[in-house]
């Protein structure tokens, strides 16, 4: 849903792209010669990992045996009694591009998208949260993301320790 979204666009690396003398219907072939992390304003680089609906996780129970619950995805609507073990993971790279490092997870929250529509589960990449502790923009409320403020957001600052090897890929 492109037409929610401003400043890069839905991915960086997969658009909306603009090429210069390309017309609708064109088809242009692209060539990856290189893949770099593009650092923010401080100089550090970050990734996340979304264990959503789609993904290995939704259709596998959890490893203590209970069932994974995809939120609203799976056909129940954005039902504030059923549970939602939707978590995202974000990274911190390493500046060597080696390894990552696992810096803060946070459960999905419910949110209403700036269409009004409320989910209470990843709908789709690109999909912004406006998160609930000091340091975070305000652009993402201000593009029209809302979050149910009775439920908050559940974060985990403290996840375990670990060096993740980096894989640069674009897709699945």
């Amino acid at each position: 849903e492109p037409s929610l979204f401003q400043a890069d666009g839905v991915h960086v690396l997969t658009g909306p792209i603009y090429v210069e003398d390309a017309e609708p219907g064109d088809v242009v072939a692209v060539e990856i010669l290189d893949l770099k992390p593009r650092p923010n304003q401080d100089g550090k680089t970050y990734g996340s990992n979304a264990a959503a609906w789609w993904g290995f996780q939704a259709r596998n129970d959890k490893a203590d045996g209970t069932p994974y619950y995809p939120g609203g995805f799976m056909g129940n609507g954005s039902d504030p009694t059923l549970p939602n073990d939707e978590t995202v993971s974000i990274y911190e790279l390493d500046p060597s591009g080696e390894y990552a490092t696992l810096n803060y997870m946070f459960k999905w929250p419910f949110l209403t998208d700036p269409k009004g529509v409320l989910r209470n589960y990843y709908a789709f990449p690109g999909t912004c949260v406006p998160h609930d502790y000091p340091g975070f923009s305000s652009k993402v409320t201000d593009m029209g993301w809302t979050k149910d403020e009775t439920r908050g957001i559940e974060y985990n600052f403290d996840p375990f320790p670990a060096k993740i090897p980096i894989n640069m890929h674009v897709g699945c």
